[in-house]
């Protein structure tokens, strides 16, 4: 079995805290006469505080030995806890038998307190929590706060007042300077004036450093925001004893999971209800205070001033939730409240009156919930984003939008400046606004398609429209204007010469019949003739045709096991094109025997395949008449496929949407 092996350094710690607490507490039992006395004064706190900074300096040198704030919180436990054993020697050693060393015991108890208090209020926050300064600049400021600290404990520790206010005024300060104490006092003030404003200055840093660093850092930060919240109002507001101590034993805790297991619990929830309660606790102190101050000097005042910290109390507690929604909105955006953010996600997409506002509210309301710097959203088969919001990091997070089981888009999101990965709860909320996003992105997918769908509509009209006008004006109008001249010249020719008049007419009505021809042709691009009887039977047509055409070798067949009515007028042009050219490609180039035509429907398509027995080959590159099929096919909406098999022929397969009222059965 292994032997754990521990530092030297958190034993020192560990044991020199110890000891001294324990003297502590063994000299304080030998003097007190019960447990209320111990506890009503300082005692208690003394003690307890030392072995408190003692023990968790220890932890952080145990976890952490290179971690210079576990030597700070370390440093801090002895000298606090030998300032207690010292206070408690000295009360001893006074009264009534002077003992040695009971005036330089009365000192040390009036200034060892001191070293720990300016550490917690300027070094802790400094060096929180991997013991390093958070960057270059603040080697000045750290400098500034320790030569003030110096100061402050020097003017301190030489005034008579700081024996005095530690309970000795029996004996003389042996280090006084003879300078006024107030002077000094002054001296003091500043210096601690100093130490506290880089103190602050560094916890206000750690706050703003939460929106830019990684999840564990911002843990990190958050479990010291918890400390200073709780610790703080009560170092600079008169409570009990025992209040003070549990808060600060609270606080000294929170700093040690911060540094050693920050994961440990969930440090938002923890962070949210310190501030709410903090806040809480000082509006009650102040209420009580201004009716203490009001109504204290009063003789008849009674039992009023409780009555009223009493009524205080019950109003607080009843604005407790509102507090604490209000601080969860401000820290963490709606990501503390999952519903309520689906809620305001839906209300933003339910006031989108126009399909384009949808994306938009979608969008902005992922930041909103989150705080995030950035999302957008992407359609599928979209090469660019919907739409954008914010500036995009380096780092980004995807989500699929689904709908009835199809991914019909993306949510993007960025992470937070410094964060590697989202955080657990960012990701099951951004996981619940996909959910309910995805059928926004299949509505505004869908609008588009049919946008774009309308607009090939109307431009493959213009662009037929185009064709006609082309066809009529520079060959049919011409060819017309010719015959009307034909027909004047002819008109004077015939009285003179009825034999060039005769001939002149002939060539007229060669000239017309072209003019029918082309009149036919124009027709025919745009809806063949043939399929005024029906598609079948104009299939049927131009099998006949082109079975007479082959000299009968080829024999084409159409059957139409299911027969419909009233097809769409676009869908009978398409598959009377695709199946013309198919057996016309079998004319030409399969070789074969035989060529069926099968056309089936259902309920949403129509169904066409075309067969024969040839031996063609796939070309090298597809041809026209290829391509026409695949995109005839294409702006329907459908696919046309072409298989070569080799030895039993090709196989052209088609698949046509068509609405089902548009089938008749």
């Amino acid at each position: 079995m292994t032997v754990r092996q521990w530092p030297l350094a958190p034993v020192i710690v560990a044991g020199a805290t110890g000891a001294l607490a324990l003297t502590s507490l063994t000299l304080a039992l030998t003097t007190v006469t019960d447990a209320a006395d111990l506890i009503g004064e300082n005692r208690a706190n003394q003690w307890l505080a030392g072995l408190t900074f003692g023990i968790v300096g220890a932890l952080v040198l145990a976890s952490q030995p290179g971690n210079r704030l576990g030597w700070v919180l370390g440093a801090g436990g002895v000298c606090a806890s030998a300032g207690s054993a010292c206070s408690e020697y000295a009360a001893i050693a006074l009264d009534p038998t002077p003992l040695p060393l009971g005036g330089v015991a009365a000192w040390l108890a009036a200034v060892l307190w001191l070293p720990p208090f300016l550490a917690t209020v300027a070094a802790v926050p400094l060096l929180y929590p991997d013991g390093r300064l958070p960057s270059y600049r603040w080697r000045w400021p750290a400098r500034t706060a320790l030569v003030a600290g110096v100061v402050a404990f020097v003017g301190f520790g030489t005034t008579q007042a700081a024996v005095d206010d530690a309970g000795f005024p029996q004996i003389r300060n042996p280090l006084d300077l003879a300078v006024p104490d107030d002077v000094q006092l002054v001296i003091v003030a500043a210096g601690f004036g100093v130490v506290l404003v880089v103190g602050v200055a560094a916890v206000i840093a750690i706050v703003l450093r939460m929106r830019q660093v990684d999840t564990r850092q911002r843990q990190q930060a958050a479990w010291f925001v918890a400390a200073v919240a709780l610790a703080g109002p009560v170092s600079f507001i008169p409570v009990p004893q025992v209040v003070d101590f549990v808060l600060n034993v609270i606080a000294v805790a929170c700093l040690t999971i911060g540094v050693v297991r920050h994961g440990l619990f969930d440090i938002e929830l923890v962070l949210s209800r310190t501030v709410v309660y903090a806040a809480l606790t000082a509006v009650a102190l102040g209420v009580y205070l201004a009716a203490a101050a009001l109504l204290g000097a009063r003789s008849d005042a009674g039992l009023l001033p409780a009555v009223l910290a009493a009524v205080a109390a019950m109003l607080l507690a009843g604005a407790s939730r509102r507090v604490q929604r209000v601080v969860d909105r401000l820290m963490y955006g709606e990501r503390r409240d999952p519903m309520s953010a689906l809620t305001t996600l839906g209300d933003r997409l339910s006031a989108a009156i126009d399909t384009d506002d949808v994306l938009p509210a979608t969008v902005e309301g992922v930041r909103t919930a989150l705080n995030l710097p950035y999302a957008e959203v992407r359609l599928a088969g979209e090469d660019s984003p919907a739409f954008t919001s914010g500036t995009q990091p380096d780092r980004v997070a995807y989500f699929p939008l689904s709908h009835a089981g199809e991914e019909v888009g993306l949510l993007v999101v960025g992470l937070r400046r410094g964060e590697q990965q989202l955080a657990r709860s960012d990701g099951r909320l951004l996981e619940a606004f996909a959910r309910q996003a995805g059928v926004a992105a299949h509505g505004v997918r869908a609008t588009r398609e049919l946008r774009r769908s309308r607009e090939r509509v109307v431009a493959s009209r213009e662009e037929e429209r185009h064709r006609i006008r082309r066809d009529l004006h520079d060959g049919l109008g011409p060819a017309l204007a010719g015959i009307s001249l034909g027909l004047e010249a002819a008109d004077r020719v015939v009285t003179r010469d009825p034999a060039g008049g005769t001939h002149l007419l002939r060539e007229l009505r060669g000239d017309v019949t072209d003019c029918v021809d082309e009149v036919r042709r124009i027709v025919a691009d745009l809806r063949p003739p043939a399929l005024d009887e029906g598609l079948v039977t104009a299939l049927r047509h131009q099998a006949d045709l082109l079975t007479t055409r082959s000299g009968g070798r080829l024999v084409y067949t159409v059957t139409n096991p299911t027969p419909a009515n009233e097809l769409p007028s676009a869908l009978e042009v398409a598959a009377y094109r695709i199946a013309t050219e198919a057996m016309t490609n079998t004319l030409r180039h399969a070789h074969a025997t035989t060529c069926q035509v099968d056309l089936d429907y259902d309920t949403s398509h129509l169904h066409l395949h075309i067969t024969d027995n040839g031996t063609a080959e796939p070309p090298r590159t597809p041809g026209t008449g290829l391509m026409s099929m695949r995109e005839r096919a294409e702006e329907l909406g459908g696919v046309c496929t072409v298989t070569f098999r080799p030895g039993r022929g090709t196989e052209v397969a088609a698949a046509l949407p068509a609405g089902r009222s548009s089938l008749t059965r």
